[in-house]
């Protein structure tokens, strides 16, 4: 089984599925029985920020300068979760994936990231959906072959929190391939050096 968990899957420019192109997916659970993912870099507008608030029955919200409400995926669009920074432990239901980001799906980390006079993580996002897999299905799409070739749509790469929290989401999926092809370029030139 594929160490995915905790890690950056990332669509190739050659992605086909329109759904899923120029995307970069936490994979936030990897298992033998399923995988679940949360796109970072696409933003939503609509359910708005006050809507969720108002769902949750928060009454007052904080002032959100920046955008922090993402299209997690396309499953599970009733659910919401919150990626952020480790200053605050809301207990159950925290993925820890490092020292540099969490993943929540407590309502009090809802209410502590947009209730009005409430203490916050430092850095958040919320994601609205997901992205899920079945058993084995998500390594068949990274590993699958037609023939010699390789014909995957996906890349796989270390999570970063400055990907997540401080870099603009336009600019996530570009800088990620752009960092995954130094790495496999630095891993051939050095097999190339040390087998000369």
């Amino acid at each position: 089984m594929l160490d995915l968990e905790g890690k950056f899957l990332v669509s190739k420019p050659t992605m086909r599925d329109s759904r899923f192109r120029e995307v970069v997916i936490l994979i936030a659970e990897h298992s033998r029985t399923h995988s679940l993912g949360l796109i970072i870099n696409k933003p939503v507008h609509t359910p708005s920020v006050k809507e969720i608030a108002s769902d949750f029955g928060i009454p007052t919200i904080k002032r959100q300068p920046n955008q922090y409400l993402f299209y997690g995926g396309p499953v599970n669009l009733n659910k919401v979760m919150v990626l952020h920074t480790p200053d605050m432990d809301f207990g159950a239901g925290t993925h820890k994936f490092n020292d540099e980001v969490w993943l929540s799906n407590n309502p009090d980390c809802l209410n502590a990231v947009l209730k009005h006079g409430v203490a916050s993580p430092t850095n958040w996002m919320i994601c609205i959906g997901s992205c899920t897999w079945s058993a084995g299905q998500l390594e068949a799409e990274i590993l699958s072959r037609n023939g010699r070739m390789n014909t995957d749509a996906w890349l796989v790469t270390s999570l970063n929190a400055n990907t997540v929290f401080g870099m603009k989401y336009q600019n996530r999926w570009k800088k990620t391939v752009n960092r995954i092809a130094q790495e496999q370029f630095r891993r051939t030139f050095n097999h190339a050096v040390q087998t000369q």
